[in-house]
């Protein structure tokens, strides 16, 4: 005996079932199609994110190495800048402790400032004190000029682009003899430490030039000893 298809609705003719059937069959087709296409473009979506995210994250760890070789350039300018003449540093921490308060962050008293006195000495050492002693002694710019016109406020030690600004600040605390008298002369002449802390920023110079402020910006703090020799203490 032949096989034979049966009709599951007798009053429905075949040809018309099958149409029905097949309609049915292009639905689903339809729908799988879509959700294979949205998954892929979830996929490219993501895929383009990360990217974006690793792209951003290289250049924050470029900025953070970056503000911290400029806090280490920091230290070291401030060192010599002491060694070569540190009164103008020691009056002015002596003035700080009664008479002319400094704002600093690394010794700074909770509360409303200034403090009363007597308060922590703290002496703010400036990127321009630094750079007026650049200049009187070499001629020299603390960081290198932009060779671009075009790039107000940007300097070209820190990328070839020229968009890049950076700044920083010392903070000089902790200042005290050490007892012991400085190598070479006399008893008047003291051995001082004190404590140097770099707070230093890069940041993007378009965004300075413009309202001063920077909405985002790499910084990085380092904090050294030194000793230099004064008749001031």
């Amino acid at each position: 005996m032949g096989s034979h298809t049966l009709n599951p609705n007798p009053e429905v003719p075949p040809r018309v079932a099958r149409r029905v059937h097949r309609q049915a069959e292009r639905g689903a087709a339809v729908f799988i199609v879509v959700m294979v296409l949205t998954l892929l473009t979830a996929v490219g979506l993501f895929a383009v994110r990360s990217a974006s995210m690793a792209d951003l994250a290289a250049g924050y760890d470029r900025e953070g190495a970056q503000a911290a070789l400029v806090a280490e350039y920091a230290i070291t300018a401030s060192a010599a800048y002491l060694a070569n003449d540190p009164s103008t540093v020691l009056l002015s921490y002596k003035a700080s402790i009664t008479s002319n308060p400094q704002p600093c962050q690394s010794n700074a008293l909770a509360g409303t400032f200034p403090a009363p006195a007597p308060r922590p000495g703290c002496y703010r050492l400036e990127l321009d004190e630094l750079q007026n002693s650049f200049t009187k002694m070499s001629n020299e710019t603390a960081f290198a000029p932009a060779n671009t016109t075009t790039a107000v406020g940007a300097t070209s030690s820190l990328n070839a682009n020229e968009t890049t600004n950076a700044t920083f600040v010392v903070e000089v605390t902790d200042v005290a003899k050490t007892g012991v008298p400085a190598e070479g002369d006399d008893a008047k002449v003291s051995t001082i430490q004190m404590t140097l802390t770099a707070i230093s920023q890069v940041r993007p110079a378009a965004a300075c030039t413009a309202s001063s402020t920077a909405p985002a910006a790499g910084q990085q703090v380092m904090r050294a000893m030194i000793a230099t020799k004064s008749t001031l203490l």
